[in-house]
């Protein structure tokens, strides 16, 4: 920037196409979508081989769900400074996601590679939260930079990204590898990979005018009531999914044949549940949504995932076929309404605020998150996995209630104050 600044072709040298070439546009969404993946392999890599490193350092379920509550904590921490601060609207994402990408592969190449103790490495699994939280974010900013019309798809596929990218180390566990260190370095060097593939990140030509995040903003979360709506909605959704996501594979453990012929081979069945199933569910919550509403196919969803909530008890009684069936449901309805959340805050928002309310929107349920992550494996003690994960069921009954009441909102505003960009 600064060596255009002051030269008499300035201004061309800022100007883009709007219209860049469809090949453009594939190349960079592509692109941007495989960082994801690979870079967010860190996220459950510690996850995947928990039941190794509770050997190994000889820990209780408990401590084992700090893991993952750790990266939750951390990325929440990490996109709340990141926002507010405005990293990634000041920085180029070809030197962010490559400086987060590889951080987060160091985080998780350390345990591995060195003899450190438990308490050292959820001081990195924090660190890595953070460092992904300068991926993320800004890598999904940088994607939907690149298309106007199918900005929704674009968000869609960098969701769809986070759930592959999340359940990989679980498909590495299926690899004939020495032990878990091995996954450790592989998670690392995908991070890597996505590190030196993100150098060549650019944004798009759509990338709107930006204004200084206001902290007095975030307070319209609670004060409007449709922004208070969604984000109630939002927060029974986090207080899911990485509830199952992160206990899906002590889940598949109590069921017969470990989940059946379908999600019973050790390490797919969760790649399966969170990887697969969860990216089409990202893709047809996106595709319908455009046909019939954000506020209804979310609510749609919620609701499905609430019945595979109340099913989880019913699950080891069950013959393979109808559990397997229930798993792949509630994986992809599980994440497959996260897209929409955040459409429908940017719809509810002021422009001038709508990164401010994001960014806390967002910093809210990573943290929420990390609750039911803590307290399912003690319950579970008590009651066995597949009762425990009724606790999950309020997430997405409150998710429903309250965009029922969104949706009675918008039937008396709508009349009133029609908007062009309500769903």
């Amino acid at each position: 920037m600064s060596a255009t600044v002051g030269s008499p072709r300035a201004p061309a040298a800022v100007r883009r196409d709007p219209r860049p070439r469809p090949g453009t546009v594939v190349r960079h969404v592509t692109l941007g979508a495989l960082v994801q993946v690979l870079a967010l392999s860190t996220w459950y890599a510690t996850s995947a081989v928990a039941p190794q490193l509770a050997r190994h350092w000889s820990l209780g379920a408990g401590e084992v769900s700090w893991l993952t509550s750790c990266v939750l904590l951390g990325f929440a921490a990490g996109a709340l400074t990141l926002g507010l601060l405005r990293v990634a609207d000041r920085t180029r994402p070809s030197l962010l996601l490559p400086l987060g990408a590889l951080t987060a592969a160091v985080c998780t190449a350390l345990p591995a590679a060195l003899p450190i103790g438990f308490v050292p490495t959820l001081a990195l699994r924090v660190l890595t939260g953070m460092a992904l939280a300068a991926v993320y974010p800004p890598g999904m900013k940088a994607v939907a930079s690149w298309t106007l019309h199918r900005r929704g798809s674009a968000v869609a596929l960098v969701v769809a990204s986070l759930t592959l990218g999340s359940a990989l180390p679980h498909a590495l566990r299926t690899l004939p590898l020495p032990g878990w260190r091995s996954v450790l370095f592989l998670s690392a060097a995908a991070a890597a990979l996505a590190a030196a593939l993100a150098a060549t990140t650019r944004t798009g030509p759509h990338t709107g005018h930006t204004t200084a995040p206001r902290t007095g903003a975030a307070l319209e979360l609670f004060r409007d009531r449709r922004q208070r709506l969604v984000t109630v909605a939002y927060l029974g959704h986090m207080w899911e999914v990485y509830g199952l996501w992160t206990w899906a594979v002590a889940l598949l453990a109590t069921l017969p044949g470990s989940g059946g012929p379908v999600l019973g081979v050790p390490g797919w069945g969760p790649f399966l549940l969170i990887g697969v199933a969860g990216a089409l569910g990202c893709f047809a919550a996106g595709s319908a949504a455009d046909r019939w509403g954000r506020v209804r196919v979310t609510k749609v969803i919620v609701t499905v995932s609430a019945v595979c909530c109340l099913l989880a008890p019913a699950l080891p009684r069950l013959p393979a076929t109808p559990t397997a069936v229930i798993l792949l449901v509630w994986g992809a309805s599980v994440i497959g309404d996260s897209p929409l959340y955040s459409a429908l805050l940017a719809d509810s928002s002021d422009p001038a605020t709508v990164g401010t309310a994001l960014t806390v929107q967002m910093a809210l349920g990573y943290s929420l998150a990390a609750i039911p992550v803590l307290f399912l494996p003690h319950l579970a003690a008590h009651i066995g996995w597949p009762w425990a994960l009724l606790a999950l069921t309020p997430g997405p009954l409150a998710s429903a209630l309250s965009l029922r009441r969104l949706r009675g909102l918008d039937a008396v505003v709508a009349p009133a104050t029609p908007r062009s960009s309500r769903p």
